[in-house]
């Protein structure tokens, strides 16, 4: 009955035959990723504003206004993608234009398929006003909703052999184009879809009838036959199992043959490269076959293309099955140029081995570490030393970097290999990959340096003592920094330069103002090991020493005060050989009141230096600090005594001199003593040459004797007068001169 067949009366005859079973669009999924990143229900609605309608009955057109409508072609497709600036839409509709250019009824026939995919899962998908709300003109939705009520609703299995039966059948994946199209209802009104399956029907033949005709010729072992016959199916199906496992069991490398094509397992996958022998202008398409699998199993194909100007490099495998065994087949494009051989891979087994692994050797021991691969279970470590012998290893320790340490290892030449385990997808038991070996060399390290002990030279300096370093260099360095830890590895080439000032033997002389940390490391060829240290601290010297006796065994001690120093070390040592005393002076005592010390009655040395600024260092003497030799305490002591009485008057006045050594034994060079009168009566002399000498006792009377009594002969004229004693002569800056008090020195 007229009016109901879609397309009764739409112009054009043979408009629309029938709606599409199958976009039959090539890549037809990444169009439906983009659409649907959009946020589109269907391609149109990104062909015309919001709020216009579309027309898909006999052509896309843009309704633009009563009687107004626009055909939506090539042009108006890059017009638009002109009009457009988002990254996202611009790029969808360059593809549309690729498509639109490739195949005029394309773009109609995607909108017709996805719309009514969309009405049949619409709940009212029946009604014009559902066709209507999905953006078609009003005028063909009761049309559109007729005809796609009457197209075979299609499963979501049904719909993804539908959308993959293009991108197979132009790939050449015939075997499953061929499982797409038994998925599929029949083609009904769709003329384009019933040519695209009776030409995959009729591949499907030829190459089933090549396929019978290699076995035949390889059950008569005619190999170079068979191997033709299942290249040549092959090439009809890219993806037949059957054809690409016998040309694998049948081919034999000919004089033309590049090559095996190189597969090597990386992280993530295969790496393939074709061999130098190939044509470096060809490009080839990839499958990849699996032992062990049933000859039913659908074929994969690596996805990509190997060679052809840029892309000339590796292919990867990204699917490669972890621990099964696989080979590649690579077949050269149709039309890339004269047909060659299938490039063959060598049997792999996808383990691929630890990447960025390290070794290093320490001090009779190994470190290795590695990055283990994704997919891997665990890993095996083994470690061979000379003459191969097995070192026991513990377990790695797992992190972001595996990790292994063996110790106590002899010097010598070593061997470790890693392997990666798999777990075979599908089960079976755990593979090993081939292991990354890498050797490595325990080298010989200098013994330990035990002990450094640092001691006080009498003769200035240091002197320094170590144990262990058998066999090794010991070095003594000052770290410019905080000191390794005792016992850490360095190498000979970082070490610090050997401190100058201590000689071969420890004798160290540092430098005034020195206070270091000075380490011990042993040294053997390239490779040291840090040992102990000592603190030694060498103070400043103090210059302008002088010291003089005042009483009763004490000593009055001057300086000049060293600049940046707080507190002075006084020492005095005992020339008898008593005990050695030191006193510590501060500089703002010591500037204000002066120095004042106990030395005893004896003989000594005083030495000063700047105190030391640590308390834990050991301190040397500086050879040049300065030593004043302190003579024993020696004095000369004098009295004038009144004369005796004769009856009412009183005889001369009489001087008593007195040697006094409470150190011992005076010694020799002792001064004279000279008893002077003032020169204006009463006026005290401050020197000899102030007055008149009244008497004189010579040091050998003094020596002598020990006492000296000395009448003292009136100055005439007569009255009394002022006098004092003096020590000249001899030893005169180092004698004692014990004075009595003032008012007793006058003579009536």
């Amino acid at each position: 009955m007229a009016g109901t067949e879609f397309g009764h009366a739409l112009g054009r005859t043979r408009a629309l035959s029938g709606l599409p079973v199958a976009p039959l669009v090539e890549r037809y999924g990444e169009l439906v990723c983009a659409q649907q990143a959009l946020g589109l229900r269907h391609l149109g609605e990104l062909l015309v504003p919001a709020g216009r309608r579309l027309r898909v009955l006999d052509g896309v057109f843009a309704v633009e206004g009563p009687g107004r409508r626009r055909h939506v072609g090539v042009e108006a497709l890059r017009a638009l993608r002109a009009s457009r600036t988002e990254v996202e839409a611009t790029a969808l509709l360059d593809r549309l234009v690729e498509v639109q250019t490739h195949d005029q009824a394309a773009l109609r026939r995607i909108l017709l398929y996805q719309l009514v995919h969309l009405l049949h899962d619409h709940p009212r998908g029946e009604l014009p006003d559902t066709a209507a709300g999905l953006g078609v003109d009003p005028d063909e939705a009761a049309a559109l909703v007729h005809a796609a009520a009457g197209r075979v609703r299609l499963d979501p299995a049904q719909r993804s052999a539908a959308e993959g039966l293009e991108d197979a059948w132009l790939g050449g994946r015939v075997r499953a184009a061929a499982r797409c199209a038994a998925a599929l209802p029949a083609a009904g009104g769709d003329p384009l879809l019933a040519g695209r399956l009776a030409g995959l029907a009729e591949r499907v033949r030829a190459a089933d009838a090549l396929l019978d005709e290699a076995r035949e010729h390889e059950d008569r072992e005619d190999l170079e036959a068979a191997a033709a016959r299942y290249g040549q199916a092959a090439r009809l199906a890219r993806d037949c199992p059957r054809a690409v496992r016998g040309l694998v069991r049948t081919h034999r490398p000919g004089e033309e043959d590049p090559g095996p094509l190189e597969a090597a397992p990386v992280p993530g996958g295969v790496a393939l490269r074709r061999p130098r022998g190939a044509d470096p202008d060809g490009t080839w398409w990839v499958v990849r076959l699996t032992r062990r699998e049933p000859l039913t199993t659908p074929l994969p194909h690596v996805h990509g293309e190997l060679g052809g100007g840029l892309g000339g490099g590796t292919l990867t495998d990204l699917r490669a099955p972890l621990g099964r065994e696989v080979r590649y087949v690579a077949f050269p494009h149709a039309g890339a140029g004269p047909a060659g051989p299938p490039l063959i891979s060598a049997p792999l087994l996808v383990a691929p081995e630890v990447t960025e692994l390290s070794v290093a050797d320490g001090r009779a021991r190994i470190e290795a570490s590695w990055v283990r691969p994704a997919g891997a279970v665990g890993v095996d470590v083994t470690l061979t030393g000379p003459g191969s012998r097995p070192v026991p290893l513990a377990p790695p320790l797992p992190g972001a970097r595996d990790s292994v340490r063996a110790e106590g290892l002899e010097p010598g030449g070593y061997v470790l290999r890693v392997r990666c385990r798999y777990r075979p997808e599908g089960g079976g038991d755990p593979v090993l990959s081939a292991g990354a070996a890498l050797p490595v060399t325990v080298h010989p390290w200098p013994a330990p340096v035990l002990t450094l002990a640092a001691a006080t030279r009498d003769a200035g300096g240091l002197e320094l003592h170590w144990t262990g370093a058998a066999g090794a260099e010991v070095r003594l360095v000052q770290w410019p920094g905080p000191a390794p830890e005792e016992g850490a590895e360095l190498s000979a080439a970082e070490l610090p330069p050997a401190l100058p000032w201590v000689d071969a033997t420890g004798i160290a002389q540092p430098p005034p103002g020195t206070l270091a940390t000075i380490s011990a490391v042993a040294v053997l060829g390239e490779r040291a090991l840090a040992g102990p240290g000592a603190t030694v601290e060498a103070p400043e010297p103090v210059t302008g020493l002088t010291v003089r006796r005042t009483t009763d065994g004490r000593a009055r001690v001057s300086f000049d005060w060293p600049a940046d120093t707080g507190r002075v070390t006084v020492a005095v040592t005992p020339q008898d050989g008593g005990e050695r005393t030191e006193h510590l002076a501060v500089r703002a005592v010591f500037l204000r009141e002066g120095l004042e010390l106990p030395v005893g009655p004896g003989a000594a040395s005083v030495t000063a230096h700047a105190a030391p600024r640590s308390a834990f260092a050991t301190v040397a003497v500086p050879r040049e600090a300065q030593r004043v030799a302190l003579p024993a305490d020696v004095a000369i002591a004098y009295r004038v005594l009144p004369g005796p009485r004769r009856m009412l008057r009183r005889g001369p006045s009489v001087l008593r001199v007195t040697l006094l050594a409470p150190g011992g034994d005076p010694g020799a060079g002792l001064p004279d003593f000279v008893l002077v009168a003032g020169a204006g009566g009463t006026a005290r002399p401050h020197r000899p040459a102030d007055g008149t000498e009244l008497c004189r006792v010579t040091g050998a009377e003094l020596a002598a004797s020990g006492t000296v009594e000395r009448e003292i002969v009136p100055r005439a004229p007569g009255g009394p007068y002022a006098v004092r004693g003096f020590l000249l002569g001899g030893r005169a800056a180092s004698v004692r001169l014990d004075e009595p008090s003032l008012t007793s020195l006058v003579v009536r």
